[in-house]
């Protein structure tokens, strides 16, 4: 492929005789590949939560309809140009755009602003989430995401792409933490959280974890929960846990399916739940019921009920315990 190399307006663009664009930015990379002009196709909300390790071609699909199969629009801080051509590799669309953001300038950059106004889609990259946090969190991007998703425009994102989609989220600031730690003490220095990044509906009051199952999150997602209740940010919590290689498809009405070979699991927690949530002391909570929705089940988000399966947990002495 032949590059032709530019220096326009103090920015390095890179254009692409095949039609594919790079420009730079400060703190700023865009790849984009398709029509650069802007449609209007008519757009259906809803997230795609992607549990991680891969992504999964239905749930991209699922995804790529929502959208209208427009201007779809990746965030990332550390990828390069891939998920344009994986999109491609799915169905044409108008275009595909990959921002990399990586220093908080880039945040109120007129060009990405632009990006992400013309959006019919936006999907979050892997990663470190706390890159999205010290980034974006509380700027131009965060307003401009929202405005687009209550415009009707889908989101998606997989592992720390899913991890900020809810109200309340764990930002990884201090690097990730296991639930041996978490349960230990719920104010470990490493528990950071955040709240109020993305306002997509139905996942209010919610926090979202990745790598579910494989990585026996159960016990720091309790933890995360508990710990929005002890700071007085809600008396009733939800967490959504989605296993690796599996999506949770929350369409705009609050229903919910699966797809993949595992489980979205669904938590919910009021105060009188929690039992002891102190700094130094192990978190002690009641039984809560928790769903895991396969493929083939279906989960009611505003209600808070479906198919399933049905299991007790809580957390007691510094570990999980699962009562059924």
């Amino acid at each position: 492929m032949f590059l032709v190399v530019l220096l326009v307006g103090g920015m390095l663009s890179a254009v692409s005789t095949a039609g594919a664009t790079e420009r730079r930015g400060h703190g700023y990379r865009s790849w984009l590949r398709g029509d650069p002009a802007d449609v209007h196709p008519a757009t259906t909300g809803g997230a795609m939560l992607a549990g991680g390790a891969y992504d999964r071609a239905t749930a991209w699909r699922w995804f790529l309809e929502h959208a209208g199969y427009g201007d779809i629009v990746t965030i990332c801080a550390t990828c390069d140009a891939v998920y344009n051509g994986y999109i491609y590799n799915l169905h044409t669309v108008d275009s595909a755009q990959t921002l990399k953001l990586t220093k908080r300038v880039a945040s109120s950059d007129p060009f990405v602003l632009e990006a992400l106004a013309g959006a019919d889609g936006i999907f979050f990259a892997g990663g470190d989430q706390s890159d999205y946090v010290r980034v974006w969190k509380d700027s131009p991007v965060e307003d401009a995401i929202n405005d687009a998703i209550a415009r009707g425009v889908p989101v998606g994102g997989i592992s720390a792409g899913l991890a900020i989609q809810g109200e309340f989220l764990f930002s990884a600031e201090q690097n990730t933490i296991t639930s041996d730690r978490a349960l230990l003490n719920p104010f470990n220095s490493k528990v950071t959280l955040r709240r109020d990044m993305l306002r997509v509906p139905h996942l209010a009051a919610t926090i979202t974890d990745s790598h579910f199952s494989e990585r026996d999150r159960q016990g720091r997602l309790l933890t995360f929960m508990a710990r929005t209740i002890a700071d007085g940010w809600t008396d009733d919590v939800r967490g959504i846990g989605v296993d690796a290689a599996t999506a949770v498809l929350l369409e705009a009405d609050g229903s919910a399916s699966v797809v993949g070979p595992g489980a979205g699991w669904f938590f919910r927690m009021d105060a009188g739940d929690v039992v002891t949530c102190l700094d130094g002391q192990p978190l002690q909570t009641r039984a809560i019921e928790v769903v895991g929705v396969h493929r083939g089940d279906v989960f009611d988000v505003p209600t808070w009920s479906g198919t399933g399966d049905r299991h007790t947990i809580r957390a007691a002495d510094g570990a999980v315990v699962w009562d059924a």
